[in-house]
């Protein structure tokens, strides 16, 4: 047994000074994941970040976490120092785009490509292959979550080991992310409602049950709850209530059989009068972030909430408090005119379920910097029709028009993507049944195993010689 050293810019959320918790990225996830794989074959991994105040030192979901201050203008520096203080084997599992002086024999991940915005200089750009080419020369082996930057590598660097960069796409627990339980319609509750209130009344006036029975058929006999006009779909405002007024009446109309006012009349039908039906709910389940596309999807929300007054907007993802777009975030949400119709909510990685079973529809509107993306993954096992943009690995994952839709990065046609699935029930349905398919391929067991085989071999050809020192 010995201990394994990650490297990485994030993993507990070094951005609101929160040490003891893992930052709510697909990174940090990531990392989480790792480290479950690196116990499983019987040794301890350690995570070795930087930190954007003071260096620290904690312990979260049982590894040791070491922060590290550092000059934003020279990250390569403060890795050196990780480097140094790593009590085993290294993993450089992000800034692969840095300069870095790699240790020898260590291992790299690239979670995608970062520098594919199309105005960044083509001196940058230049750079950035460079410091790629430096991975590629001082890394044993690169694993890389998306087949884009295995053909960056091939088409901008050179190496002469083709097993080299692996690609081991990102995976998703399809056994935990499931599509959410058919639930009970309006109607179905509405009509346990009816029957509790009949048992009630008969209780009480048990020489009335022959009438009571027969407002019971009434009911019925206008396509109520049990009738012909039952709606045996979703409730998300295809159905209309008309027939509610019709239950009211012929409940009034026996209970004044029964010899009971109006006002007893309604004290009992105002516990089940039906409630509007629920409305579309859109989840944006990302970072609030530049890159993650926040102000396509606000521009996009804008022109939706103002068309649809039936339509929700969960933003279900991190936000970095005192940041420009945290603030500008948070000033939108305050001042919208449909604020009441917008959510934002911060999910722990385990919770993140119940957001995607509450949703219509769910939308990755990356602008740059994107693998195979979780939420993607994850919105896709749930059985959610995705809308995304064709950065990165989302085009590994979607295949336009079949398990998704594909659309630039930007605002108008994520707009009109999202208007037609809000308006196609059906088109809904349709692509996510072929999105859980999809995900089964990508299910974390496969992951978990092809990791073992990568870190069984780079172990191996390490030794673990140097074991845990104090």
């Amino acid at each position: 047994m010995g201990v394994v050293s990650i490297l990485t810019h994030s993993f507990t959320d070094g951005y609101n000074r929160e040490f003891g918790r893992v930052f709510g990225g697909g990174l940090e996830r990531y990392i989480l994941d790792l480290c479950s794989v690196i116990r499983g074959l019987g040794h301890i991994p350690e995570v070795h970040q930087l930190s954007y105040f003071e260096a620290f030192q904690t312990r979260t979901e049982q590894i040791d976490v070491f922060g590290y201050s550092y000059d934003m203008d020279n990250v390569p520096e403060a890795f050196d120092r990780m480097a140094a203080a790593a009590r085993g084997p290294v993993i450089y599992a992000s800034c692969l785009w840095q300069p870095i002086t790699y240790k020898p024999g260590s291992l790299g991940i690239c979670h995608g490509i970062n520098w594919d915005r199309p105005g960044l200089p083509l001196e940058t750009k230049q750079q950035v292959a460079e410091h790629i080419q430096l991975a590629l020369d001082g890394l044993v082996r690169i694993v890389s979550v998306d087949s884009h930057f295995q053909t960056f590598c091939r088409a901008a660097c050179t190496y002469t080991d083709p097993r080299q960069v692996v690609l081991i796409p990102n995976a998703v627990d399809t056994s935990y992310f499931t599509p959410a339980p058919p639930t009970r319609t309006f109607e179905q509750e509405q009509e346990d409602e009816w029957l509790a209130a009949w048992k009630t009344d008969l209780a009480s006036h048990e020489e009335d049950a022959g009438a009571v029975i027969s407002g019971m058929k009434a009911v019925e006999s206008k396509g109520g709850p049990s009738g012909d006009g039952a709606y045996s779909g979703k409730a998300n405002g295809d159905v209309t209530t008309d027939w509610a007024t019709d239950i009211v009446i012929s409940a009034d109309a026996e209970y004044q059989v029964n010899g009971l006012t109006q006002e007893q009349v309604e004290q009992k039908t105002m516990d089940v009068r039906l409630t509007s039906p629920r409305p579309i709910r859109i989840i944006y389940p990302r970072r609030i972030s530049m890159e993650r596309g926040i102000i396509p999807m606000m521009l996009a929300a804008d022109k939706l909430l103002g068309a649809f007054p039936d339509l929700e907007i969960e933003f279900a993802g991190e936000l970095v408090e005192g940041s420009t777009v945290g603030r500008a975030f948070r000033y939108w949400h305050r001042t919208h005119p449909h604020a009441e119709r917008i959510n934002q909510r911060t999910y722990d990685f385990r919770d993140i379920r119940e957001a995607y079973h509450q949703a219509d529809i769910a939308v990755i509107p990356t602008v740059f910097s994107e693998g195979t993306s979780y939420a993607c993954l994850e919105a896709m096992s749930c059985g959610l029709p995705v809308i995304a943009s064709n950065v990165g690995g989302l085009n590994d994952l979607i295949q336009d028009g079949f398990n998704g839709i594909l659309v630039p990065p930007g605002e108008q046609e994520l707009t009109t993507a999202l208007v037609r699935l809000v308006q196609d029930r059906a088109e809904r349905e349709r692509l996510g049944i072929y999105a859980r398919e999809t995900a089964l391929s990508y299910d974390l067991a496969r992951w978990r195993s092809r990791w073992s085989t990568v870190l069984e071999s780079f172990l191996a050809e390490t030794g673990l010689k140097e074991g845990i020192r104090g």
